[in-house]
């Protein structure tokens, strides 16, 4: 196959994957329904997250004009077509919204002090209004994607300058509402499962997770793309490497937030804010934190540091599916201890298999499906032949 084409796509194992993956859940239902919907919300948002990060890579490329990246944009955008389908994977989650949130049950179910703290944030966290932010939230993200992905088409056959120029500015204006959004779904879908806890940072380090794991992906991506023949051979090492580049500053973005929150909340003494972290530092969560301290950042840390592994394809899309991995169970880390039942370390393990083939196989086949009669590169862009002589000499 030469660079550029694409064989017909058949999403088969994709389309396997979903139902594998739906069969388990409804098999859950009738098991054990509220350990799947916890199961669910964190496939949900570990997944969602990956797209997010993506959107954001996109939109900041645009600003900056990375020339790098350009050769990559396409890939990217394909990940960026599966938002839509995250519109209908959130449904389940919005159904069982009164078995995951202590704030959407009564207020007399409730302890004293979680019953103190909802009823103070009753007019933000009830139902019809959490249902409405998370239409606006998705809304937001589909419209910024579809945006995105069509002028790259149109660039190929329209006034390259005016569209870019367009871009920039809509990607600009983007950064802002994406930052203010993906900060409130995750208070919404993840920090209001204990609402007597709140920090002013969440959002970031669900940012912070999201892009690293969105790097991860398009490393992966990138490589599957260039050995399939999709991408030119002068797409390779220069781009891997200033991939690398980006995902070791991520890394280090990442584990930066998430102990600026630990030592806050926990030199600060106040038993309402460590709450959170008690329960994480106590058997199976503690060993499971410290899996992350290592395979979350120690390990991608001094891989990322040798630049022959930053220019391996090999290495490369092996530490993506790595990061990938460490990523779901980052956001396990962050919800499980905090949803329904799950204070107690251990059990409903093919409920989360479950749930992870589902939301996985179903954005494989989006993503499939719409990527099958686009080009692999932006050929209209002006900055490709830059891009794809890039180096990092």
């Amino acid at each position: 196959m030469s660079a550029g084409s694409r064989a017909p796509v058949v999403p088969v194992v994709p389309v396997v994957l979903a139902a594998l993956g739906a069969a388990l859940c409804v098999a859950g239902i009738f098991v054990d329904p509220i350990r799947l919907a916890s199961a669910y919300l964190v496939a949900y948002v570990s997944c969602l997250a990956v797209v997010l990060g993506t959107l954001a890579m996109v939109m900041i490329a645009r600003v900056t004009g990375a020339t790098w990246f350009v050769v990559l944009r396409c890939q990217a955008e394909e990940i960026i077509a599966t938002l839509p389908a995250f519109a209908v994977l959130l449904l389940p989650t919005l159904i069982a919204v009164h078995a995951l949130y202590p704030w959407a049950a009564h207020a007399s179910q409730l302890e004293p002090d979680v019953r103190q703290a909802v009823l103070a944030k009753g007019s933000y966290l009830n139902v019809p209004f959490f249902v409405i932010r998370s239409i606006v939230y998705l809304a937001t993200w589909i419209a910024l994607g579809e945006a995105l992905r069509r002028a790259s088409l149109e660039q190929d056959a329209g006034d390259t300058v005016a569209i870019e120029r367009r871009m920039r500015t809509l990607s600009a204006a983007g950064l802002v509402a994406f930052a203010l959004t993906i900060s409130f779904a995750s208070f919404d879908w993840m920090m209001s499962l204990t609402p007597a806890w709140y920090s002013t940072i969440y959002g970031v380090d669900y940012f912070a997770g999201a892009m690293v794991g969105a790097l991860s992906l398009l490393a992966v991506i990138a490589v599957r793309a260039r050995r399939r023949g999709e991408l030119p051979e002068t797409v390779g090492a220069n781009q891997l490497h200033a991939l690398a580049k980006l995902l070791l500053t991520f890394v280090l973005f990442w584990v930066y937030i998430g102990f600026s929150q630990l030592i806050v909340i926990w030199s600060a003494e106040i038993p309402a804010e460590r709450v959170w972290y008690s329960v994480r530092m106590r058997g199976g969560w503690y060993a499971l934190g410290a899996v992350l301290v290592a395979g979350h950042f120690v390990i991608p840390f001094c891989a990322l540091l040798v630049r022959s592994i930053k220019r391996s394809a090999i290495a490369m899309s092996a530490l993506g599916a790595w990061l990938l991995l460490m990523h779901y169970l980052d956001v396990y880390w962050m919800l499980m201890p905090s949803a329904p039942h799950g204070r107690n370390w251990g059990g409903g393990y093919w409920l989360d298999a479950g749930a992870l083939l589902l939301v996985c196989g179903v954005a494989s086949t989006v993503w499939a499906l719409r990527r099958a009669h686009e080009p692999p590169l932006p050929i209209g862009d002006p900055e490709l032949e830059a891009s794809l002589v890039y180096s990092t000499q």
